[in-house]
């Protein structure tokens, strides 16, 4: 096989990080199983080009197949495109053209035979890389253009060196640190140019004709605006105007029937079991007294004043075949989350209530970029502490027969176009926000939420146990004692070896998340938590409220979620959110931290869990503390490897060596010369640019009469063997040479050859 060239491996670099650039943009908003499919396949398709284009000239049946394999690589996106539409998992067109692009550099760089075509493909990746961080979100997509600007500059330094080597070979002397500092150089004129324009630029606005396929947006307006031709002006139409259904929603629905969080839940996990002593202290109504809308109103307040854990199994799922779209939400904004609508702080054994008053009749109102958005004052502190922190998400009511607005965690602020007064929004009793005296939030309302995210730092400083919470002893009163034991002897197996709160908690739960089963149906799901704590099987609100008490036992305050979960596979690229149906209603769990905010867990396996990202620090306290022990072993050999380097690097170069005595003559004296500029490099002595290896070896070796006896026959067997003719039997000895140079004696002649 051919050697590449230098500037050929570079090429194929900087094509990849370009093409790699496009994977924020499409991981996480297309089905896993296509978009992997087609790396893969292109990942095969460009090995396949690599090995044949080398083989060229050699193997000239291999090397037919290099040009099909290049022109497939551009023709793959594509066919994955049609194919992923074809089975109902679209890929937009604009990614689709843009792994064009990209597939378009690698095959150029690959496959070209002229380094003026080979320059097309950095055109092209470039283009690229700049473009892909150009139209995303991420604060970190800034991240792939410097690094492909800094490999370039490396790659145009490398070529006009080469450029002076062959013009003027014996007038140019260059310096091994000069490519370095250009390199920190470009990496501090970026970085000053980035920090001196960083928050000084206007925010791009949409433009409202929609000509343009990507119009920009902003994190606290639309962070998935797309004004565009097609569908793309309808589709904003839809979430921004309540009064239009848009290209997404068209004919939504063609009847009105709207459930709420109760019936949703009876319609999944069951009935809430009738308790006797509660049904006894009931007062009759006579059935002409009953209307439906009272009936509906009732269900909704019982709905939302408790949750039971002891339930009767469920009846068939209804399933409205006259209906179009079932969506209850609609969610513009990270997947895997939870939207929470009620929260309860007390069990008394059989259900959840809400004993704490939290409601706020007004929020904070406050002007950002033109918009009125209206926080909770409790979490606009921290929401300005940690601006950089705060995500925006867009939530679209379509059939949520409730006055509450299902928001993520730890959410600060909502805000609605528009609409500027206090009295539209507020918090519950409970601490969720709602549209107090309002039946509904009404049908097409576009919320913007604007939550806090949390890191693993915090959550470990703040979450502090309280031995003296009244919690763990209403427990005992509550349920049943051989639940308590249970829940005790669970605790005991999980945090046998954890003494922090967090990771005591963290081990309930991933116990509860892998040695528990997931059940919300069948005949050996628990109906309550005495059963659920022996057979280990039961529905999502066991789980969370098994978590909420193992919280308890531990110390720390805990109440119960109901709400919705928004499935990762339920994003729709093509309309740009997420669809949540009637079968998402999930129940979880919070923990309370020391400064008042809570904190999500999952205990329900098959539940993405919340992300608490550690930092860089926390984790290098972590490995330090698990891994003492091998760091101060790698730090003492390190510092012996340091310190007997030539000894060792000259021990590799002589296996080099010795294993390619049985290389042909040609190879074997190319390796000899090598080996040598590879030691006296080590000894500090490095070949000058433009002088010989002759003139360089007796220079080098003039201290030692026997050392240079030999180096003298070493240049003339090199000489002999690359111009003239030499007997193949002498090149042992004339190329001992190679044993008689190692790192210490190229050292010591040096010494000598300056005293």
């Amino acid at each position: 096989m051919q050697r590449w060239s230098r500037r050929r491996i570079e090429t194929l670099l900087l094509a990849l990080l370009a093409f790699a650039s496009l994977a924020p943009l499409r991981f996480h908003v297309e089905s896993r199983r296509w978009f992997i499919a087609e790396m893969v396949t292109l990942i095969g398709l460009l090995a396949v080009t690599i090995v044949t284009e080398r083989a060229r000239g050699r193997w000239s049946k291999l090397s037919r197949v290099a040009y099909p394999s290049a022109a497939s690589l551009v023709f793959t996106p594509i066919a994955y495109a049609a194919a992923a539409r074809t089975f109902g998992s679209p890929i937009a067109f604009e990614m689709s053209a843009l792994a064009v692009f990209g597939a378009l550099s690698l095959a150029i760089a690959t496959a070209a035979t002229t380094d003026r075509v080979r320059s097309l493909s950095l055109i092209v990746s470039g283009f690229l890389v700049l473009f892909s961080a150009s139209i995303s979100d991420d604060r970190n997509a800034i991240a792939f253009p410097l690094v492909w600007i800094l490999v370039c500059v490396w790659h145009l330094i490398a070529n006009r060196w080469e450029r002076l080597d062959l013009a003027l070979p014996a007038a140019v002397e260059r310096h091994w640190t000069l490519q370095p500092s250009v390199l920190i150089m470009t990496v501090m004129v970026l970085g000053g140019t980035v920090f001196s324009i960083k928050d000084r630029v206007w925010s791009s606005n949409r433009l409202a004709w929609g000509f343009s396929p990507a119009s920009g947006g902003n994190a606290w307006s639309d962070p998935a605006a797309r004004d565009g031709v097609g569908t793309g002006d309808a589709a904003i139409a839809a979430k921004d105007h309540a009064e239009s259904f848009g290209a997404v929603d068209s004919e939504l629905f063609l009847e009105s029937t709207e459930s709420t969080l109760f019936d949703m839940f009876n319609d999944m996990i069951g009935e809430p079991k009738k308790m006797r002593n509660k049904w006894e202290r009931r007062q009759a109504m006579g059935n002409e007294n009953l209307i439906p809308t009272h009936e509906q109103a009732a269900k909704s307040e019982q709905g939302s004043g408790t949750f039971s854990t002891e339930r009767t199994p469920p009846t068939k799922h209804r399933h409205l075949n006259d209906r179009v779209e079932d969506s209850v939400v609609q969610w513009d904004g990270p997947t895997g989350i939870r939207l929470a609508m009620h929260r309860y702080d007390t069990f008394d054994g059989h259900d959840w209530s809400q004993s704490a008053d939290l409601k706020r009749d007004s929020l904070t109102r406050v002007d950002i970029q033109q918009s009125s958005w209206f926080f909770d004052p409790a979490m606009r502190t921290f929401q300005m502490l940690h601006p950089n922190a705060t995500s925006v998400g867009l939530l679209k009511v379509l059939k949520l027969d409730s006055q509450r607005i299902p928001v993520p965690m730890m959410t600060a602020g909502v805000h609605i176009k528009d609409i500027d007064r206090q009295d539209f929004f507020g918090i519950s009793r409970d601490g969720c926000f709602q549209m107090p005296g309002r039946q509904k939030v009404p049908p097409l309302t576009v919320v913007h939420v604007a939550s806090v995210k949390m890191m693993e730092d915090e959550i470990r400083s703040h979450l502090v146990a309280n031995s003296t919470s009244t919690q763990g002893q209403k427990l005992d009163e509550t349920i049943a004692p051989s639940a308590v034991s249970d829940l005790d002897a669970l605790i005991r197996s999980a945090t046998a070896h954890q003494t922090h709160p967090a990771d005591q908690l963290n081990a309930c739960v991933a116990t509860l998340r892998n040695e528990f089963t997931l059940e919300r149906s069948g005949e050996q799901t628990a109906t309550s938590i005495e059963r659920f704590l022996r057979s280990r099987r039961g529905g999502d609100h066991l789980f969370a409220t098994t978590a909420a008490l193992l919280a308890r036992r531990l110390g720390l305050a805990s109440r119960l979620v109901t709400g919705f979960y928004v499935r990762p596979d339920a994003f729709n690229f093509a309309a740009g959110h997420a669809s949540v149906l009637p079968r998402d209603v999930h129940v979880w769990a919070e923990v309370q931290l020391d400064d008042g905010r809570w904190i999500e867990i999952e205990p329900t396996p098959g539940y993405r869990a919340p992300v608490y990202a550690p930092s860089w620090g926390l984790l290098a306290r972590r490995y330090a503390a698990a891994s003492w022990p091998v760091l101060l072993a790698g730090t003492f050999v390190f510092a012996i490897g340091y310190l007997t380097r030539l000894i060792w690097m000259d021990w590799m170069i002589s296996a080099v060596w010795k294993c390619g005595r049985s290389l042909r003559p040609r190879r074997r004296i190319r390796l000899g010369i090598q080996i040598i500029e590879w030691r006296a490099r080590l000894a500090g002595k490095r070949r000058p640019i433009g002088k010989s290896q002759r003139v360089w070896l007796e220079q080098l070796t003039r201290a030692d009469a026997m050392i240079a006896e030999a180096a003298r026959q070493f240049a003339d067997s090199a000489d002999a063997f690359f111009f003239g003719q030499i007997d193949e039997t002498t090149m042992n000895a004339e190329t001992r040479l190679v044993d008689l140079l190692p790192i210490r004696t190229i050292t010591t002649l040096s010494k000598e050859a300056t005293s």
